[in-house]
């Protein structure tokens, strides 16, 4: 934060002269409006936003309990902003023959937590660097790696949906569909064939959604629990996915609600709920720590 502050001051005179180089040039010029603005004297409307740094990650970092996980993902605070995707990047250029841009990382990190495997193969292919990325997410995310293996055990073959309730009492249930292609002959029109594909509620042997449909449901609860806590409090929040704006005035506010709720996480046992629900026997789970949500009250990068 400093560091964002110290620049606007020491570029105040230019600020207009620089949206070229902006990120988000839009936007950019938008907030520059609203600061000259204020400078004035007047009253602004201008809103901000403000998200989570790897949502999912923090997610499974707090229901797991791992410190390794929290560190890079901003919930436990290291004096900076953490990038987890140029961290992960710089673990495996340490390896032996890899080197790998933190552009490379972006997109198979994203999705490998959700169970995919074809987007990390698509860039690393399937030799030494497709190792080293899995070896480096083992010991830089090491609960959330665990986590993400321990969800996917838990699909169920049996089951037309897997359903589980979260804190709020909110459902999640979620179908379990097959994709079937039918081939159809048509006597009338000359004996003309055809296929159409369909997906029908089904069981299914496997499949590589549980974690993310586990992740995703509680993303949901978390963006839900924003929203009635900014209204006890009296003001506008709204969230698209895991960014959320509202006044700068709110700002910090919203940002202390996303940690509490997530010191909720790591204090209590949502994995052994939720897995206990979709199996139907209960299931224990131990957190790598359960200290950590007292450090996750000190996070100060957790939204930025």
């Amino acid at each position: 934060w400093e560091d964002r502050l110290s620049w606007v001051a020491a570029n105040n005179a230019q600020l207009e002269s620089l949206d070229s180089s902006a990120d988000s040039p839009i936007l950019y010029r938008k907030a520059v409006r609203a600061l000259r603005t204020v400078q004035r004297g007047n009253p602004t409307n201008h809103v901000m936003g403000l998200d989570a740094t790897a949502s999912g990650l923090q997610i499974m970092g707090a229901m797991s309990g791992c410190y390794n996980t929290a560190r890079a993902v901003n919930l436990v605070n290291t004096g900076r902003r953490e990038d987890v995707y140029g961290a992960v990047a710089r673990h495996m250029n340490t390896l032996p023959n890899i080197s790998v841009s933190r552009a490379q990382l972006k997109k198979p990190i994203m999705t490998v937590f959700y169970g995919s495997t074809a987007q990390p193969k698509e860039i690393f292919g399937e030799g030494p660097e497709l190792l080293a990325f899995y070896q480096a997410l083992r010991e830089q995310l090491t609960g959330a790696y665990e986590l993400m293996g321990i969800f996917q055990s838990y699909w169920r073959s049996d089951v037309e949906y897997h359903s589980w309730k979260l804190p709020d009492g909110h459902l999640a249930k979620v179908p379990v569909t097959e994709t079937v292609e039918k081939s159809l002959e048509i006597d009338e029109f000359d004996h003309m064939r055809f296929a159409y594909r369909a997906n029908i509620l089904c069981p299914k042997a496997k499949s590589r959604a549980l974690a993310a449909n586990i992740v995703h449901s509680v993303d949901g609860w978390i963006v839900r629990m924003m929203i009635r806590a900014a209204r006890k409090q009296g003001f506008w929040l709204a969230p698209i996915h895991d960014c959320f704006y509202t006044s700068p005035n709110n700002m910090n506010q919203v940002r202390q609600n996303y940690v509490t709720i997530m010191q909720w996480i790591a204090k209590h046992d949502l994995v052994s709920s939720i897995l206990s629900q979709i199996s139907g026997i209960y299931v224990p789970y131990t957190k790598h720590s359960y200290t950590l949500s007292h450090d996750i009250a000190k996070a100060e990068y957790a939204l930025s």
